[in-house]
């Protein structure tokens, strides 16, 4: 199972992209290496020159072409190892189980917004991955419903600053609106994940009293919406949701927006970046992973 998981990863791109960098690292090594050993011997520069291009032709090249080759069998297992993992009773409590579970949950129940990047998906993802491996395995859903209405909180305090910068007197330029919307694009995908994930997960629709009976799923549609909305429009239209308490958030609202915002302008893997915005979002008990 587990080459399975590392195989799969390959589908990405951007896995692609960094084992191509480790194997071209690892043939600059072999052929130093190699001019070590031929200095050695006694060999001149003709055979050095030889060298490197037995190490370009014979080796990097080939591999090089095998690893992009590998990108339709990495997403066929990826497409296999997620059905497996929506019929597996125990999905949640796997942690080799849980990213093909979000993915699924994100293709289904996600549409991310024009503005957004590709990267923007990919961060959501890979928070939603985080929060529910420390929080999904275990027997209670406190840990997971305070994340939901973290992230809620977060994600509509982020939509009254977007709306302020693209429909205010002194609006921001374009630029930080459209940071704002992303931002924004990319909160609300994680949090509608999340509630895909425990109605899934303990089979009924988080609980939400800052809502005051607006469906969630409507809330988290309308601040998608908006996203382009703020971003793409010359005269944007203002964000007229009710504001939600933050009685419920973890921390401190602004917490949460700021590391976000962090780690979505961090590279990838963000593992620092990560876990701080994970500080402000998990109570302290549920920030290492779960059992499984």
């Amino acid at each position: 199972m587990d080459h399975r998981v590392l195989l799969s990863q390959l589908a990405d791109p951007t896995t692609r992209g960094a084992l191509a960098r480790w194997l071209l690292a690892a043939c600059a090594v072999g052929f130093l290496i190699t001019v070590v050993v031929l200095g050695g011997l006694g060999y001149g520069v003709s055979r050095m020159s030889f060298a490197l291009v037995l190490w370009v032709v014979l080796v990097f090249i080939p591999l090089r072409i095998a690893v992009e080759a590998s990108g339709p069998l990495g997403a066929r297992l990826r497409q296999a190892l997620a059905q497996r993992a929506v019929a597996d009773p125990r999905r949640y409590e796997r942690a080799d189980m849980v990213p093909f579970v979000v993915r699924d949950l994100f293709a289904r129940e996600v549409t991310m917004p024009r503005i957004a990047k590709p990267v923007h998906a990919l961060k959501a993802r890979e928070a939603a991955i985080a929060i529910l491996s420390r929080t999904a395995p275990r027997a209670d859903p406190g840990g997971l419903l305070r994340a939901i209405r973290t992230t809620l909180a977060a994600a509509a305090a982020e939509a009254v600053q977007v709306s302020a910068a693209a429909t205010g007197i002194a609006a921001d330029n374009i630029q930080s609106r459209w940071d704002s919307a992303r931002a924004l694009g990319a909160m609300g995908a994680l949090t509608t994940v999340l509630t895909a994930a425990y109605t899934d997960r303990w089979g009924t629709a988080p609980v939400i009293p800052e809502l005051e009976g607006r469906p969630l799923g409507d809330f988290l549609d309308a601040a998608l919406d908006y996203c382009d909305e703020a971003a793409l429009q010359v005269d944007a239209l203002p964000w007229t949701e009710p504001p939600l308490a933050t009685s419920a958030a973890t921390g401190d609202i602004e917490d949460v927006r700021t590391t976000w915002q962090t780690f979505l302008a961090a590279g990838t893997p963000a593992p620092r970046a990560l876990d701080a915005f994970l500080a402000t979002v998990l109570p302290a008990s549920t920030r290492a992973p779960g059992p499984g």
